[in-house]
């Protein structure tokens, strides 16, 4: 059996490596028209004016922030540098610049996404279904599911598992087995999720949401300053490996940059532009289309600075100063990148990294729940619950047990759901938008 999931692991990844730098200037063109034709054309000529109203931004903002940040921010963006540097690139700390270059391009689809959501007044799925198929719809409803419940959602159980491994080997002298960590780590967090979500109450899910995710993203911000604070003399190595990692990129198969092709997939990844998730949450409040826009940015720009800058930053110290090797597995990595923080502001950026990891990871477990019952709405509630359930227990299950072959499927599923979800917005930014003009526009326009 494990020789099979191997296999298919193997092959997934070659899939996935084969896909991305074709699929890459496709996402990068159809999205940069999308956002052009949306920013400058059908805002003018389809929206309102409308201006920020706090009691709007709570709950859009907590749940894209909260669903966008957990563990991927940082063992994600480890990953890939540890790939950047497998590759044979020295200066790995020029993938945050590769990746901020294409959020530069991408983080205008978030606002296109959104807005033109709104203008639809429909979710992804549902204006999949009517722009392109309503099979396609469906199709793009399951790839979801399955990348934030076991793609998403698999990440942060491994991230919860490692910190307290982390916690219990070094501060307790204790060495879990696997069986130890799935009953008492995987097992309470399943329980802790459990309940929020079949106490069925909005206001209750949506508190823990807010607290979680505000907390955990004040205490990183609060410890990264520190860090570079302490670390100031560093900041010119870090840009001069930048530069020289520019100037001499390692190119992949196809000839495109493979920092740039890294960089895209974590954008997409942890900012979760073009996937429709940001659609998702604007439902939660009344927003006008051009005031949703504008709240998708927030959780959106946050993410990519967490994830990309600060990952990359402390990750780039590590190396230079001989604590992070990129040697070992997901969980060897997450101990290297803690040891690195745990050096240079003591006990306390441990303390805050061990709270960063599992409130967001709390928070983008939940997030997962959320998105299903926006997806499969039609279904009852404790349909959706009992589904999610089974759902989580087999994410945190093989989280621990070892199926990797579920996390390599992540970024071939961020190829499926974007590459369907910024098509079917392109067609209704050539075209389909004209059915919902504004009345006012349509009379200047005749006259």
């Amino acid at each position: 059996m494990s020789n099979i999931l191997l296999q298919l692991e193997h092959s997934i990844t070659a899939i996935s490596n084969a896909i991305w730098p074709i699929f890459l200037p496709f996402m990068l063109i159809v999205g940069a028209f999308t956002s052009i034709r949306t920013i400058f054309i059908i805002q003018k000529r389809a929206t309102t004016p409308a201006k920020l109203n706090l009691k709007n931004v709570i709950g859009p903002a907590s749940i894209s922030l909260g669903a966008m940040i957990g563990t991927g921010a940082i063992i994600g963006v480890l990953g890939a540098l540890s790939k950047f540097s497998a590759s044979g690139e020295i200066n790995v700390e020029s993938m945050a610049i590769w990746a901020l270059i294409g959020a530069c391009i991408m983080v205008p689809v978030s606002y296109a996404e959104t807005l033109n959501s709104k203008i639809m007044g429909k979710s992804p799925k549902e204006y999949i279904g009517d722009l392109i198929s309503p099979k396609l719809g469906m199709v793009y409803a399951v790839c979801f599911v399955a990348l934030a419940v076991f793609g998403f959602g698999g990440f942060q159980f491994s991230g919860i598992d490692s910190v307290a491994n982390l916690v219990a080997d070094q501060f307790m002298g204790i060495q879990l087995t696997l069986v130890q960590r799935y009953m008492f780590i995987v097992i309470p967090v399943i329980a802790v999720v459990a309940a929020l979500v079949l106490s069925k109450k909005h206001e209750i899910f949506m508190n823990a949401m807010t607290y979680m995710i505000g907390s955990a993203v004040l205490g990183y911000f609060i410890f990264f300053t520190l860090f570079v604070i302490k670390t100031a003399d560093y900041m010119p190595t870090y840009f001069s490996n930048i530069l020289e990692g520019m100037t001499n990129p390692v190119n992949g198969i196809s000839g495109i940059s493979l920092g740039f092709v890294l960089g895209m997939q974590k954008v997409l990844q942890t900012a979760e532009t073009g996937l429709g998730a940001l659609a998702m949450a604007a439902q939660e409040s009344d927003s006008k289309p051009r005031e949703a826009g504008m709240i998708s940015l927030i959780p959106t720009v946050v993410t990519v600075v967490v994830s990309i800058v600060v990952t990359s930053y402390i990750a780039s110290y590590g190396l230079n100063n001989g604590i992070i090797t990129f040697q070992g597995g997901a969980a060897e990595r997450l101990a290297e990148y803690f040891a690195t923080a745990q050096s240079v502001t003591g006990m306390f950026g441990l303390v805050v990294l061990c709270a960063f990891t599992v409130l967001s990871a709390l928070t983008t477990i939940l997030g997962s729940y959320y998105y299903m019952t926006k997806l499969f709405k039609q279904n009852p509630i404790n349909k959706n619950i009992a589904i999610y359930l089974v759902l989580i227990v087999t994410a945190g299950t093989l989280a621990v047990f070892g199926a990797n072959v579920v996390f390599e499927a992540v970024d071939l599923l961020l190829f499926v759901l974007s590459g369907i979800n910024v098509t079917a917005l392109a067609i209704f930014t050539i075209k389909a938008w004209k059915s919902y003009e504004l009345k006012s526009v349509k009379e200047d326009t005749a006259a």
